[in-house]
Parts: C-alpha cells; structure tokens; sequence
C-alpha cells in the first residue's frame, strides 16, 4: 500500500492511515477487551468471526475447536458442564429429551395449578427454562448462512470504445471550464 502524507497547519507531514472502523465486520469483528462481552456470539465455534485464522476468522479465540459448541456463551458453557461435552451431535438429542420431559412436567403442574385454582410458582419457573432450552435447541438446529451472488461481464470492443471517448469528452470538457 503507497504511504500517504499529508501537510497539517503548522506545515508538518503526517501519514494518513487505513481507518479500521470501514473494514468488513465480518471477518474483522469490532475490538471486544474479551470474547464474554462480544455480542451475537453464534452457538457453533465454526460460526463464530473469532475463530482460527485458517478457518477464515480473525483468530483472537483461545477456546475455539473446530466442530465444536462456544465455550464462552454462558449458556451453552452451562449446557457443555451438564453433559460434559462440546460435541453438538452428542448434546442436541439430550437437549431435545429434556425439553420433552420438562414439558411433561409443566403439563403436570398445569393441571395441578388448574384444579387448586391458584397460581403456582413452579408452572412460571418451568416455562422460563423451557423458553431458554427451546431458544438454545432451535439456535444448534438452524444455521444462518449468508451467500453472496456477484456477476461478471466482459465488454466488447465496440462499448469499450464508447467508454473510452466519454472519459475522454469529460477530461476535456472539464479542462475546458478551468
């Protein structure tokens, strides 16, 4: 890259530099001090912007593994303590089994709560960790992928021309005005 220099006020060069807050924010993801305050941290280390640089990450992420569960999500760090694997082939149908059988729990206390006729604080508690289990279960499933589509076309002789004498009628035109 040619180094760019510039003269200030007081008549001193300066060297113009690349401003990082316009590269691409996927492969050059916004300076975090450390990964557990980075937002949208996807759920599959293959995902993830912080991953190994010859997996085409920026490689500031010392718990990647390729194939593997974030190890620094809080709550898949929790889900990763309780089945002790980061396997996500070992650990969504034990996810999904416990999604079924705190489901059934909940229908129980439901029906419990119906027949007291009073509100029970288990049936609340029972729905907030099925909603996280449910959000963390559809999160391993889908896998957001984006695709980008881009065209080439090469111009033939006769519209390269065009192209050249309209450059070449603006350059004068506009030596003209001066």
């Amino acid at each position: 890259m040619p180094e760019l220099r510039v003269l200030d006020k007081q008549g001193k060069s300066k060297e113009l530099v690349v401003d990082k807050r316009t590269l691409d924010k996927k492969k050059n993801p916004p300076n975090v001090k450390s990964l557990k305050f980075a937002r949208n941290l996807p759920i599959k280390c293959d995902d993830c912007p912080y991953r190994d640089k010859m997996e085409g990450g920026n490689g500031i992420c010392v718990q990647y593994e390729k194939g593997s569960l974030c190890n620094i999500r809080k709550d898949v760090k929790k889900v990763i303590e309780e089945y002790e694997s980061r396997n996500p082939d070992v650990i969504l149908p034990l996810m999904e089994e416990e999604f079924m059988n705190n489901y059934m729990k909940l229908k129980t206390f439901e029906s419990l709560e119906d027949m007291a006729n009073e509100l029970n604080p288990e049936v609340t508690k029972r729905i907030s960790v099925l909603d996280k289990l449910g959000k963390t279960i559809n999160e391993m499933k889908i896998k957001k992928q984006t695709i980008e589509v881009s065209e080439t076309k090469t111009l033939s002789e006769d519209k390269k021309e065009q192209i050249r004498q309209m450059f070449r009628i603006s350059q004068e035109s506009s030596n003209e005005i001066s």
